[in-house]
């Protein structure tokens, strides 16, 4: 038979914010640890709802100076701590094209005038 546990808290019921998860004590009596919420972490400002990878899922107060350092927040790369690489392909290939279609007008312009 299994063997049963009780929360050791005084909430009573099993909701998100009373996760907990069995635990075998040395002396071989089951127990509960609780576990904390997991956060969405840092995403990207624009629309695509993007998570930028390298940086920790942690609660905003931990991202404070106090609590974690400064290269732990970015990411070695262009706009790094701040937006997604997808992101940023996607603003460099953007840039690129609009670059492209400026020469192809004038390459037009220039070949209606002859």
């Amino acid at each position: 038979m299994v063997q049963r546990i009780t929360y050791r808290r005084r909430h009573a019921y099993a909701t998100r914010s009373n996760k907990v998860r069995k635990l075998r004590k040395p002396g071989g009596a089951l127990t509960v640890q609780y576990l904390k919420k997991k956060t969405k972490g840092p995403q990207t400002p624009a629309g695509d709802h993007g998570r930028i990878h390298g940086v920790p899922h942690l609660k905003k107060t931990a991202y404070s100076n106090k609590h974690m350092a400064k290269n732990k927040k970015s990411v070695s790369r262009s706009y790094g701590g701040v937006l997604s690489g997808g992101a940023v392909r996607e603003r460099i290939v953007r840039a690129f094209l609009v670059e492209e279609q400026k020469i192809v007008k004038k390459v037009l312009k220039l070949q209606a005038a002859k």
